[in-house]
């Protein structure tokens, strides 16, 4: 059960890394029409998803050695 989680952690964490663009249409679906997402938002929604991707790594390794 604890692997779920993790594996959530992960595919956000991918998705937040490959995908800024549509996940922020996801977030503003009903509060903004025909808006981008500005540039720092997608520098730090990348930068937020390399470290969703390094504690998905460090706690796979933690929960493998436990």
């Amino acid at each position: 059960m604890d692997y779920l989680w993790v594996l959530v952690l992960l595919i956000l964490g991918v998705c937040m890394v490959c995908y800024p663009k549509i996940l922020w249409k996801i977030e503003n679906l009903f509060t903004v029409k025909n808006g981008e997402p500005t540039e720092l938002y997608l520098v730090l929604m990348r930068i937020g998803g390399v470290f969703f991707i390094i504690c998905s790594v460090g706690m796979i390794i933690y929960l493998i050695i436990k």
